[in-house]
């Protein structure tokens, strides 16, 4: 009954152990998920162009100008509709003030090449719409289709200087005498709205221009360039070839709420000349995240990990434990194996670190390097015993726990041998050589205490010509390889 009872409490505490594990899991696999987002949000968002600066450079290769002229020229004229098939843009024309379309003109070759640069920003799928807007209330723009001009405008507002970008330019009292634009800023973008055209999100940015129209006169108004956020946007609306985030928008509002039962991420995407930044929001409702989650190759390995984990627990363990502490460069042992426990099973630890590493980075590039740091692991690797331990430390830092060594003249005889076998890989014309610390461990040492007594010897080396070895002998430092100086003075 007492074994029954034992392995009754077993199997709970075995079920218990698991379910904890399969949660640990899964909440491990949704916080990589929504940090994996997060990482994908930022990737996503530095590749992506500031859409401003961009139009920015566009617009100012259009002459305003060449829009009216063209108007005023084929204004009343019967121009033939284009061949089926054949692709032309449309210069409009709308009044204000009656809010009737007078112009609706297909654009005609030769005359129409002083329009070229308009249309080839208006060739860009981003953009949906190019026009000017005068202060005599007339609206002459282009588009590539004629199909959604209405012949009537809908009802807007009729005051010019009701508009926020006409008053940003225009509503001071000291542009009528100066003809100074009231704000020094190159473009005003405006919020997001809906282009009363195509009806679809759009973002415009607008230019001010002053045109002399004759001796002493002048017209002005605003360059408008209407850009769609859902073609200029693409790539971080719809980022994924699986699952999209349940709503994704720009705003230039950084402080809009997140919808309830929704996880939401957003970052700042560009910014445009004023400094006003345009914010990306990402927003799944649970459900999508799940399914994100469960989709996500986190999960996959997750399964797999958990199923490997089920079958042979132990083995998987002790095999990640060992690749956790192992360089994959070197294949030597990582500095955090490195504790006090594994610290005082030696008796000596000598720090080592490649001479000129950086130069050879330099000069002969970094997998020239990486094939210096292999060589010299394996340099190491056969020229200690097996009862003693090597770890990269770091960069081109080694250290060597020496075990077994039982008084100062043995450890400088293990240290002679190192610095007597030269080292040579057919990339490099030279030696590789490496300059050296050792100190007795002793039972007071802690790891951090131990290695700065070393790392101070390896310093010590370094001041002195490089490939050396430094040791205490007492309170002195002693040099393994004596100098030249010391050598003929001896």
């Amino acid at each position: 009954m007492a074994w029954h009872k034992v392995r009754n409490e077993y199997s709970k505490l075995t079920l218990l152990g698991v379910t904890l594990l399969i949660l640990t899991g899964l909440g491990s696999v949704f916080y990589y998920t929504y940090h994996s987002l997060r990482r994908d949000m930022n990737l996503i968002t530095a590749k992506q162009k500031n859409v401003f600066d961009v139009f920015y450079q566009r617009a100012k290769i259009l002459e305003v100008e060449n829009m009216v002229r063209y108007a005023d020229l084929h204004l009343g004229q019967d121009i033939p509709a284009p061949v089926n098939g054949l692709d032309t843009d449309y210069l409009y024309g709308f009044d204000l003030k009656t809010q009737q379309r007078f112009a609706d003109i297909p654009l005609q070759y030769p005359a129409a090449n002083l329009l070229n640069t308009f249309r080839y920003a208006l060739s860009y799928p981003e953009v949906n719409n190019i026009y000017t807007l005068w202060n005599d209330y007339r609206l002459i723009g282009m588009v590539a289709d004629n199909n959604v001009l209405p012949a009537k405008l809908a009802s807007i507002e009729m005051d010019l200087m009701a508009q926020p970008a006409w008053y940003h330019y225009f509503g001071c009292a000291d542009f009528a005498p100066s003809r100074t634009f009231c704000s020094a800023d190159e473009a005003f973008v405006s919020d997001i709205e809906i282009d009363s055209f195509s009806m679809r999100n759009t973002i415009v940015m607008y230019f001010p221009f002053i045109h002399q129209s004759g001796l002493g006169s002048y017209k002005y108004g605003l360059l408008g360039i209407n850009i769609s956020v859902d073609e200029a946007f693409r790539d971080v609306l719809l980022p994924f070839t699986n699952i999209n985030p349940t709503r994704a928008a720009v705003s230039f509002n950084v402080a809009e709420p997140c919808r309830p039962f929704h996880l939401c991420l957003k970052k700042s995407l560009m910014r445009t000349k004023a400094g006003t930044d345009l914010y990306l929001k990402w927003s799944y409702s649970w459900l999508d995240f799940i399914k994100l989650t469960l989709h996500s190759a986190a999960f996959e390995i997750y399964l797999i990990a958990l199923l490997l984990l089920m079958v042979t627990w132990k083995q998987l363990y002790l095999r990640l434990r060992a690749l956790a502490h192992t360089d994959h460069l070197t294949r030597l042992p990582r500095r955090d194996i490195l504790n006090q426990r594994l610290l005082h099973e030696h008796d000596y630890l000598m720090i080592l670190d490649i001479d000129n590493f950086k130069s050879i980075n330099d000069l002969h590039g970094h997998s020239i390097g990486d094939a210096a740091l292999t060589a010299f692991a394996r340099y190491l690797k056969g020229n200690i015993r097996k009862i003693d331990t090597a770890i990269r430390w770091g960069g081109e830092e080694f250290i060597v726990l020496f075990r077994g060594m039982g008084n100062d003249d043995m450890m400088s005889q293990s240290a002679k041998r190192l610095l007597t076998r030269p080292l040579q890989i057919p990339e490099l014309p030279d030696h590789i050589t490496f300059s050296a610390g050792v100190i007795r461990i002793r039972d007071y040492l802690t790891v951090t205490e131990a290695v700065h007594l070393a790392d101070e010897l390896l310093y010590h080396v370094k001041q002195h010509g490089k490939h050396n070895i430094a040791c205490y002998e007492g309170t002195t430092i002693r040099l393994i390889r004596p100098l030249p100086d010391e050598a003929e003075s001896a």
